[in-house]
């Protein structure tokens, strides 16, 4: 039993009793009686009235009660928070469970907390794009993906490819789990690619744990392709000079397209990024007009040229 876990069960057995005596507690936890004088020195420090009474023991102070969990004001309206952020980035399965352990906690709130608490959620508001319901993925399986991550499971689900606009099949050895560029990605070696692959999970459909099971130690970890692989392999680096009036206009957006670093020059701001889809970036850069410059990248350059050929064959005939 770690420290931690013993200053639990110690708190725990003398709320048990009206007193404890120091040979209960050695005895108990097999610890030396010193051990025993600096875990009750911790507690007292750490604000748990504990008395003592010769030839009886120690007791904790009347009054005085340990719920399971404790919690500030502050702490409850962090959760809170972490709440309404989760309502917009989680999964449905994620927010439900969320919601289950908020109540638990607004349980064991004073009567002021609860005030407080309640009064917060008045304030905050998460506001971020929506999908149509109509139009998106379930996307409510990351409680059954961490499942199989625990037990190392093999999944199997139909799998939506943006580029190509259609499904595939695929059985994978999940590898872990991260959120970047606004969703939830599942790392995961790909048995029809015999690869490690990321899947967006909110493009995940008829997803199941299978009684398979795999050795995770045969995989690389999973951290390796996303901060090395990755840019390795499925991107190249890219950098783009922006004029200084549009760069301070760009803000936040640039992190969803792989944004790494910039400089300012003489000329204006040099942005570094990572790019895989070249077209998706493309279309984003297309917005900027002559107010970007592309610096190293000759296949992001042929095709930013593509699509101002496709807008001046689309719109020639209307400006003629």
């Amino acid at each position: 039993m770690n420290r931690i876990d013993r200053l639990t069960a110690i708190m725990l057995k003398l709320q048990s009793k009206r007193h404890v005596t120091i040979d209960d507690i050695s005895t108990h936890f097999d610890i030396s009686e010193r051990t025993v004088f600096r875990d009750i020195k911790a507690l007292g420090e750490a604000g748990v009235p504990i008395g003592f009474e010769k030839d009886r023991g120690y007791f904790i102070v009347e009054g005085y009660y340990i719920p399971p969990v404790m919690f500030t004001k502050e702490e409850a309206g962090a959760i809170v928070l972490a709440s309404k952020l989760l309502e917009r980035q989680g999964d449905k399965s994620l927010v439900d469970a969320f919601e289950q352990a908020l109540t638990k906690v607004r349980a064991v709130l004073k009567s002021t907390q609860k005030d407080y608490v309640q009064e917060l959620e008045k304030y905050i508001e998460v506001v971020s794009p929506q999908v149509p319901m109509e139009k998106a993925f379930p996307d409510m399986f990351l409680s059954d993906i961490k499942h199989a991550l625990i037990n190392h499971q093999l999944l199997s689900f139909e799998y939506y490819a943006n580029y190509s606009d259609s499904f595939s099949s695929r059985e994978v050895e999940p590898l872990g789990i991260c959120h970047y560029a606004n969703h939830w990605h599942l790392i995961a070696y790909c048995r029809m690619r015999n690869g490690v692959r990321d899947f967006r999970t909110d493009r995940i459909s008829k997803l199941q744990v299978l009684d398979q099971q795999f050795d995770p130690t045969l995989r690389d970890d999973f951290k390796d392709h996303i901060f090395v692989r990755q840019m390795q392999k499925d991107v190249s680096e890219v950098k783009v000079l922006f004029r200084k009036n549009v760069a301070r206009l760009i803000g936040d957006q640039r992190y969803y397209y792989g944004y790494i670093e910039e400089k300012k020059v003489a000329d204006g701001v040099e942005m570094t990024f990572m790019v895989g889809e070249c077209d998706y970036f493309a279309r984003w850069l297309l917005m900027f007009t002559d107010s970007a410059r592309i610096l190293n990248s000759d296949r992001l350059e042929s095709q930013m040229r593509e699509l101002i050929d496709q807008l001046d064959y689309h719109y020639s005939p209307i400006l003629s």
